[in-house]
C-alpha cells in the first residue's frame, strides 16, 4: 500500500512539472529578427514597432532586400512580391506567407480628361510596378503617354510645380499631394479598377511577407506574429480612431513617414490588406506574369 502511494505522488509531481514546463512555452515571448521597406508596407508593422522583442530594420531600395535573402539571416522578410517570389525560390531560404499591400495607383489630373489625354502623364517606376501594370493596361488607357520619374515624390514635385497638369501617384503621396495643390486634382482613372476590368482580380499584390525556413519550425509564434498583423491591418482600417492614437504612439519616422497627420488621413486609402498566399494564389500568378516570373507554388506556406 506505501508502495502504491508513493507512485502516486511520483506521477502527481511529474504531471505538475510537466504542466509548468507548458505554461513557460506558452507564456515565453515570441522574438523575431524582420527587414522591411520603408513606406506603406512598414505600416503592416505598427503593432511590432515599439516591441522590444523584436529588431526591426526599415530600409530603402531592395538591395539590402535582395541581400537578406540570399543569407537567410533574418527571420521575416517584407519584399515586393515580384523580388520575394523570384529569391525565394532561387535560395529556397524563405516560404510566402501573406500578401499585406495591394495595388495603389491612380491617374490624376488639374483638367478634364480630354485635356489631359493630349499632354504627357508624369509617372513614376517604369522598371518596377507602376511601370509594368501601365504597360500590361496600355489599351484600358488609351492616349495617354507616360514621362517617367525615379520616384513617385519627383512625379508630384513635378505636378505641383505645373511642369505636368496630370500624373500617376500613389498613396500617401497622393493625399499629401492633393493637400498641397492649389488646384484641386481630379481622379481621372483608377489603375484598379482598370486592372479588374481585364483580369477579373479587383487588385493586383504588391509587397509580401516571407519568413525564415527555420523560423517555421516554430509554428505557433509564426501564426500568433501573423494574427496579429492581420489584426492590426483590419483594425486600422476600420478605426480611425484606434489608428490615430496608435500613431500618437510611435515615431513614424523610422518608418520612413515625416508627417504623421498625413498617415491618418491617408492609412485606409494606402490598400494595406492581409490576405494569406494559400487564399490568393491565382492574383499572384496573374501579377508575377507581368514580370515573365512563374509561381513556384513550393515557397508558399
Amino acid at each position: 500500500m506505501k508502495k502504491i502511494f508513493i507512485l502516486v505522488l511520483m506521477v502527481l509531481c511529474l504531471v505538475g512539472c510537466s504542466g509548468t514546463k507548458n505554461e513557460e512555452v506558452v507564456n515565453e515571448s515570441l522574438s523575431l529578427s524582420i527587414v522591411s521597406p520603408s513606406g506603406a508596407p512598414s505600416l503592416s508593422l505598427l503593432d511590432y514597432i515599439d516591441d522590444e522583442n523584436m529588431s526591426i530594420d526599415i530600409v530603402d531600395g531592395s538591395d539590402v532586400l535582395q541581400a537578406e535573402f540570399s543569407n537567410g539571416n533574418v527571420d521575416v522578410i517584407i519584399a515586393p512580391i515580384n523580388l520575394g517570389a523570384k529569391l525565394s525560390k532561387a535560395t529556397g531560404n524563405y516560404k510566402l506567407a501573406a500578401i499585406l499591400t495591394w495595388g495603389n495607383l491612380h491617374l490624376v489630373s488639374t483638367v478634364s480628361i480630354e485635356e489631359a489625354s493630349e499632354k504627357p502623364v508624369a509617372a513614376f517606376g517604369q522598371a518596377a510596378v507602376p511601370g509594368k501594370v501601365l504597360g500590361y493596361l496600355s489599351d484600358e488607357l488609351g492616349a495617354f503617354e507616360f514621362e517617367w520619374f525615379n520616384a513617385v515624390n519627383e512625379a508630384s514635385a513635378a505636378l505641383l510645380a505645373g511642369e505636368y497638369v496630370s500624373a500617376v501617384l500613389a498613396e500617401p503621396v497622393l493625399t499629401m499631394t492633393k493637400a498641397k495643390s492649389e488646384v484641386a486634382l481630379n481622379e481621372l482613372m483608377d489603375i484598379q479598377e482598370l486592372y479588374k476590368e481585364k483580369t477579373g482580380y479587383s487588385s493586383y499584390p504588391q509587397a509580401a511577407l516571407f519568413v525564415n525556413v527555420k523560423t517555421l519550425e516554430n509554428e505557433e509564434g509564426v501564426k500568433e506574429f501573423l494574427n496579429k498583423i492581420e489584426a492590426s491591418i483590419s483594425l486600422y482600417n476600420s478605426d480611425n480612431e484606434a489608428l490615430s492614437k496608435r500613431i500618437d504612439e510611435v515615431d513614424l519616422s523610422v518608418m520612413g513617414f515625416g508627417n504623421p497627420d498625413l498617415i491618418k488621413k491617408a492609412y485606409s486609402k494606402m490598400a494595406l490588406e492581409y490576405k494569406a498566399a494559400s487564399s490568393v494564389k491565382e492574383e499572384i500568378k496573374t501579377f508575377l506574369n507581368l514580370f515573365e516570373i512563374e509561381l513556384d507554388e513550393s515557397i508558399i506556406y
